[in-house]
């Protein structure tokens, strides 16, 4: 009976492989690119055909998108950007309709999104014949038309100038750091990273994450020629693009970066050291949640999802900042933006079912084959 373990181990190894298979088919994960997503624009054609797989957003289970908002988004669950607007719509109870926009096809660069947003770059918000790009003039357009009843401000208008300044303040100045570049420089620069990478940073992802960018100017301006109407606009972005990458490729030019964030924490950290006593609790620059909150938390998650989350506050480092971080973690709005490790496999799963089944198929019919082998072999012997 010696060689049942022998076969028990064989069938570990299979599925040992399978998983590995799974994780490291390098094609499967360049749905995840999350860069090239800041300053849109748009054009005003509008956009009511060739808007199909319209996929339900990240809700609770007791929330149904309402169509009768006219609310599209078009955006990519690890982008960057898209984060932002996603929370703002949750923090405001809007219900909205999801359009996930698939960057492994380039869907960004194709025709019919690029008369969208002529700069191939989401979020896109559609609301009616309404085309709103970039996330910050998103927020804006959710706040001046969708804030009343049920629907809160995420600048409150009851309390004050004071507050209403701080809050601008602090979103300007979180919002003046970009996580697209910050994410390129860690890993152009990984020695600079002294924690772990989360998901979705994992190796096979960082690793697409860079060919894109080492490629992406040349993409753009193929993409470019292929489309004459938004010619002009991409050649553009794709010289800007250039520029940006050099820079970055630069050591020196990534550490000034990083040392704006450092003082951008300091400040964040002042604040949040006052809040003592009764408004122990309370949020960046009050007891509401507000836009600004959403530009620090998005930042923080993809601070700590890259690794640099013990340089910047972790470990005592700023621990007004790592309490923080903590509590919003907690909030509805972070839960239904965020994807979770589960909808990360669910979502490689997926995209992988072609290779999952036939792979699967193949192993069963090893396992039944190397099963009697063993049989003949116990029988014969």
């Amino acid at each position: 009976m010696w060689h049942v373990p022998i076969f028990r181990a064989s069938v570990q190894q299979i599925s040992q492989t399978l998983s590995l298979i799974f994780l490291f088919r390098k094609r499967h994960f360049s749905w995840l690119l999350v860069l090239n997503q800041a300053n849109c624009a748009f054009s005003s054609e509008s956009v009511q055909k060739n808007t199909g797989n319209i996929v339900p957003t990240m809700v609770e289970e007791s929330v149904k998108p309402n169509i009768n908002h006219g609310l599209l988004l078009y955006h990519n669950q690890y982008s960057f950007y898209s984060q932002k607007v996603v929370m703002a719509l949750h923090e405001k109870n809007l219900l909205f309709e999801s359009r996930l926009i698939d960057l492994t096809k380039s869907e960004q660069y194709e025709h019919w999104f690029l008369q969208i947003n002529s700069r191939g770059e989401v979020p896109v918000l559609q609301d009616s014949s309404k085309i709103i790009p970039d996330s910050g003039r998103i927020i804006d357009y959710l706040e001046d038309n969708f804030s009343n009843g049920d629907t809160p401000r995420l600048i409150p208008m009851d309390q004050g100038p004071q507050v209403r300044q701080k809050i601008i303040y602090f979103r300007n100045l979180i919002e003046n750091l970009n996580g697209n570049v910050l994410t390129v420089g860690s890993l152009l620069h990984p020695e600079v990273v002294t924690g772990s990478r989360k998901i979705p940073f994992i190796g096979p992802v960082c690793n697409q994450l860079l060919n894109a960018e080492n490629s992406s100017a040349a993409n753009l301006r193929k993409v470019a020629e292929e489309n004459p109407e938004s010619k002009d606009i991409l050649l553009e972005k794709a010289a800007n693009q250039e520029a940006k990458h050099e820079k970055l490729l630069n050591k020196d030019e990534f550490m000034k970066i990083l040392m704006v964030t450092d003082n951008m924490f300091d400040e964040v950290e002042k604040e949040l050291s006052q809040h003592t006593g009764d408004i122990k609790n309370w949020w960046l620059c009050t007891d509401r949640f507000t836009v600004a909150d959403i530009a620090l938390t998005i930042l923080l998650e993809r601070l700590n999802q890259i690794g640099l989350e013990n340089r910047f506050w972790a470990n005592g480092v700023r621990p007004h900042v790592e309490e923080y971080y903590r509590r919003v973690q907690e909030r509805e709005s972070y839960k239904n933006t965020i994807p979770t490790t589960f909808m990360f496999i669910k979502t490689v799963f997926i995209s992988q079912a072609p290779l999952i089944i036939g792979v699967s198929i193949a192993a069963v019919v090893a396992v039944i084959v190397g099963g009697w082998f063993v049989v003949k072999k116990i029988i014969y012997k």
